[in-house]
């Protein structure tokens, strides 16, 4: 549970939401794709920087939309915002 000000989108409000996130290896998930763009980083054919060599645990489904009051008293709703399912993408 975190205040909305937490979050880190820009809203001022000292209501809190259940933020649920996905965490893990997915080393499971590792396919031929994985295995090949690892070779060609290795091999300095792609810049380490620009990709991910490896599956991420990400949401696959998120939770209801938040909705909330800031401290000016505007309501908001906020999508996607916390994880339901995550899965290896």
């Amino acid at each position: 549970e975190v205040s909305v000000s937490e979050l880190g989108l820009g809203y001022e409000s000292d209501e809190t939401v259940l933020f649920r996130y996905c965490s893990g290896t997915c080393e499971a998930a590792v396919r031929s794709y994985d295995l090949s763009l690892k070779s060609m980083r290795s091999r300095r054919k792609i810049r380490k920087e620009k990709v991910r060599a490896r599956p991420c645990c990400r949401p696959l489904a998120y939770d209801d939309d938040v909705s909330f009051l800031d401290a000016y008293n505007r309501y908001y709703t906020v999508n996607e915002l916390s994880a339901k399912e995550c899965g290896c993408v």
